[in-house]
């Protein structure tokens, strides 16, 4: 045995005593040994400008990700490091067997005063503090981790040892955003097949009609007629620049963002088998409309948490038969 093989065992040896105490102070990211680092580093880089590699990782040396590089002398830190693999501590900290590796992130705990319990609670972040919610800048920088999480069917163990394993299909929520505007009269023509039945909020096609200038519009579709449950569409001129395309050279002349967003208000809290098949026939229909708006007026196609979407990751089939 080397000095090194010596090393690497004590090192293992001692981790989960290591492990447990870093565990109580810093969330994680946890891993499948699928996902690759670079992944990590696309995701976040999309999401948090400026964000970069403060101390770049080796075979044997975990990397630094700065979350907050444009900020020294703040006294603020936020920073991902890792990877770590997570054989010697899995069992110490109960993660799932699934679990292969742990990025951990150090940020200072910034707390809400006692949030009121409401029906439903507060969503899975969030609840897993109990009353007290993560604010400011922990509560930015674990917005962003758990996306990554759910991107990458991965989990996240927050302080309080709740482990987090957000599910990838339950983002279908997807926003085009273009140089072009469409009207609502092509709006519609360009969602016909995608969307049959399209239904333009009341004002806005007479608006148009009318030769007045629209500022933005809504339209509705109905998946079918057995409850509330629809898809909004909503056409405006982003105010804010997705970080995801705050460097692509056509957002210069404007950009205008056509939002398709799933309402299921009859969803309960944990999904049934009937809320899970209304989800994915309009997931089908989603993506069709988006690759369809894609088509006629250019531009990138970003998921509900910001991640750039390729059209070829889109199936945009199946829209007819996936609620049967």
């Amino acid at each position: 045995m080397t000095d090194e093989d010596d090393d690497d065992g004590a090192a293992a040896r001692t981790m989960p005593r290591r492990a447990t105490a870093v565990a109580t102070h810093h969330h994680l990211l946890l891993l499948a040994e699928d996902v690759d680092v670079e992944a990590i580093d696309i995701l976040i880089t999309s999401l948090v400008v400026g964000a970069r590699w403060s101390t770049p990782g080796s075979t044997t040396v975990p990397g630094v990700l700065d979350l907050l590089p444009h900020a020294p002398g703040s006294g603020n830190r936020a920073t991902l490091t890792g990877p770590w693999s997570a054989a010697s501590f899995r069992d110490s900290l109960g993660l799932p067997d699934w679990v292969s590796t742990a990025f951990v992130l150090d940020v200072e705990p910034d707390r809400s005063s006692a949030a009121p319990e409401i029906p439903g609670g507060y969503g899975p972040l969030l609840d897993a503090f109990g009353p007290r919610h993560p604010v400011e800048l922990e509560r930015q920088v674990l917005d962003v981790v758990y996306a990554c999480a759910r991107r990458l069917a991965g989990a996240l163990r927050v302080t309080t040892g709740v482990i987090l394993e957000p599910d990838p299909a339950s983002a279908v929520d997807l926003t085009l955003h273009s140089p072009h505007w469409l009207d609502p009269d092509a709006l519609a023509a360009v969602l016909a097949s995608a969307m049959p039945g399209l239904e333009l909020l009341p004002g806005a096609e007479l608006v148009h009609q009318e030769g007045h200038h629209l500022d933005g519009y809504g339209a509705t579709w109905h998946a079918d007629d057995r409850g509330g449950a629809h898809v909004l569409v909503e056409v405006e001129a982003a105010e804010v620049m997705a970080p995801a395309i705050r460097n692509a050279a056509w957002t210069q002349g404007g950009v205008i963002s056509y939002l398709l967003r799933w309402i299921d208000d009859d969803a309960p809290s944990q999904p049934s088998r009937a809320s899970v098949r209304r989800r994915e026939r309009a997931r089908a229909a989603i993506e069709k409309a988006a690759l369809a708006l894609h088509s006629a007026a250019g531009g990138e196609i970003l998921d509900e948490d910001g991640f750039l979407v390729s059209p070829g990751q889109l199936s945009g089939a199946g829209a007819d038969s996936a609620g049967s």
